[in-house]
């Protein structure tokens, strides 16, 4: 028969608030809490000046919740007779010796399935080279999502270039690693789809190819690990990434440990979770073409979609004839420079119309036309609705629905 609880139980939350997985683990013990609490939650987030958890006993703490990342405040974790439920327990960060961990019950990411996940999406874009990129640690949880990624690939008979860091020097120097990786970018088998990771690898491996002048997507398309919309939305081109399911882990978590303090098991339990979805943004948007002058008009009409921009400046970018540029660009795209200027134009007001407080007049002359009513008319053309009634309706609509994270400009 299972206790009941005398008093509200006090959880301890060992978890650093840095990192989006973490307070998306929070996000899920929070709802759990709400359903079948209450508890009263003591977050420990091992910041400076945090004053530290040394007698848990003391404190009257009745179940733990804890990462593995702060490894300096696991002592007392460790020792403690009270319910302990670890996040990825089986692959600690920089710390491949896992068997300390192994008495406790967990809940642990998949990542070799993580890896496969990335690589099916990456083969359905169409891409037949593919490389990895590993974090600068060689963390275990790294290793595991090479090798599913890796796996996934082999089983439809292609192979796999990883990138790893060449040397202490540019582990703990970004400038040199970045060096030794723009090499490694330039010499790979293009169009190439490129795993990162994680999400700030990822970032760092689309810093690498500006700083290369290597094409993204259109050479190569960079998809990172865990969302992180600061992140992704950050970037340029702006990331996609894996989704992990996160959140339910911090669910399943708080479940476990709610089972464990009222006395419903004493056993060990090892639980499992995985990727949710792809949310895609442009850095691995194919263009449905290969013409390189095509690729280029389009790119650059993207990164100038904020400001006003004529054909005559594309035509300009490109360095070959009006004529030229106007016979490639409609044979790849089916469509003129002029319309394609007008979408990204289009699109880029509309991101205003959600995102800002911005008179028309100001959004009209931002984006490059020449007149409010000019705007006006064309945008009923293509929306079938006034600038303000399309503002309206953004703005009664929920933000998560409103707000992609892909950028303001998207076009092809």
């Amino acid at each position: 028969m299972h206790k009941l609880a005398r008093e509200i139980p006090l959880v301890l939350l060992l978890l650093e608030t840095s990192n989006k997985i973490n307070r998306d683990r929070i996000q899920g013990v929070l709802r759990y809490e709400r359903l079948y609490g209450p508890w009263r939650l003591h977050l420990v987030e091992g910041k400076r000046f945090e004053q530290p958890v040394r007698n848990l006993r003391t404190l009257g703490v009745k179940g733990i919740l804890a990462g593995t990342t702060l490894t300096e405040l696991l002592p007392p974790v460790m020792r403690t007779r009270v319910p302990v439920v670890f996040f990825d327990a089986q692959c600690p960060y920089r710390v491949p010796d896992g068997d300390r961990f192994a008495k406790y019950s967990s809940i642990t990411c998949d990542n070799a399935v993580v890896g496969g996940f990335a690589a099916g999406f990456l083969l359905e874009k169409g891409f037949s080279h593919f490389a990895y990129v590993e974090d600068t640690c060689g963390s275990v949880w790294s290793k595991e999502r090479e090798e599913g990624f890796v796996r996934r690939l082999a089983d439809t008979g292609v192979s796999c270039a990883v990138y790893r860091v060449p040397s202490d020097k540019a582990r703990a120097d970004w400038g040199v690693d970045q060096r030794a990786m723009s090499v490694w970018l330039k010499g790979l088998q293009k169009p190439v789809g490129v795993l990162a990771s994680h999400d700030a690898r990822g970032r760092q491996v689309l810093d690498t190819c500006q700083f290369a002048d290597i094409g993204v997507p259109d050479e190569v398309a960079v998809l990172g690990v865990d969302n992180d919309e600061l992140i992704c939305s950050a970037t340029n081109p702006p990331m996609s990434s894996v989704l992990r399911d996160t959140e339910h882990s911090g669910y399943l978590a708080a479940e476990l440990l709610d089972r464990l303090m009222r006395g419903k098991t004493r056993k060990k339990e090892n639980l499992t979770y995985g990727p949710v979805s792809i949310v895609e943004r442009l850095s691995t948007e194919r263009f449905q073409f290969d013409n390189p002058l095509a690729v280029k008009a389009v790119e650059f009409i993207r990164i100038n979609s904020g400001i006003g921009m004529s054909v005559a400046d594309v035509v300009k970018h490109l360095g070959v004839s009006r004529r030229l540029a106007e016979i490639r660009f409609r044979q790849a795209t089916g469509r003129s420079i002029h319309e394609a200027i007008q979408e990204a134009r289009l699109a880029q007001v509309c991101c205003l119309l959600r995102e800002t407080d911005l008179l028309i007049g100001t959004i009209s002359a931002q984006c490059g036309f020449v007149t409010d009513s000019y705007l006006g008319l064309v945008f009923r053309q293509r929306f079938k609705m006034s600038m303000r009634e399309y503002r309206r309706a953004a703005n009664a609509a929920d933000g998560d629905d409103r707000t992609s994270g892909d950028g303001c400009a998207k076009i092809m």
